[in-house]
């Protein structure tokens, strides 16, 4: 089964609350948080460097599109990342490990949060906060599009994996007479 998008967020309380008890939990709470705050794949969040935020804003040319890209943060992930920030130097990686740690970190957090593991993987962070976002913009794929770079609706939509049920909850309310 492919990596879905975790779309209880409570399975995503449980996720913070299981990084945040392992040795170095604030770093790996950070982590999850920043990567669903901005969307970013993997790669992209591990090739950041300290001098890549500034102002609550995050800096970078994404790896796959090699598109610039200008993310704010939200107020909660920005206030925590320069207090984490701030005894690192300019070229310092943000999150000094290799993908194959993210990836390990999400599948202990999911295994936490009653996921099975299979479902998870490094991109399931972009897909939760894909899926999240397009709820919040009022269901706007273009602004998802943009989110996540894609210039295919398509492709935006696998990602979320919009359900039947979940089109049936919407449909349901919709009367005509």
């Amino acid at each position: 089964m492919p990596c879905e998008p975790i779309k209880d967020k409570e399975i995503i309380k449980d996720m913070f609350e299981a990084l945040a008890l392992r040795p170095n939990g604030a770093t790996y709470v950070l982590y999850l948080e920043f990567a669903l705050s901005t969307a970013l794949r993997v790669s992209d969040i591990l090739s950041l460097r300290k001098r890549d935020i500034r102002d609550g804003m995050v800096r970078i040319k994404t790896s796959k599109t090699n598109t610039f890209k200008k993310i704010e943060l939200n107020p909660s992930c920005r206030k925590k990342m320069e207090m984490y920030l701030q005894f690192k130097k300019p070229d310092d990686y943000i999150f000094p490990w290799k993908r194959q740690w993210s990836h390990k970190l999400l599948k202990y957090a999911a295994e936490f949060a009653g996921i099975p593991k299979d479902n998870v993987s490094c991109h399931t962070t972009r897909k939760t906060a894909a899926y999240w976002y397009y709820r919040e913009s009022n269901f706007n794929i273009q602004k998802t599009m943009q989110l996540l770079g894609h210039k295919d609706a398509k492709v935006t939509r696998e990602y979320l994996l919009i359900s039947d049920d979940e089109v049936n909850e919407e449909l349901v309310g919709m009367t005509w007479s």
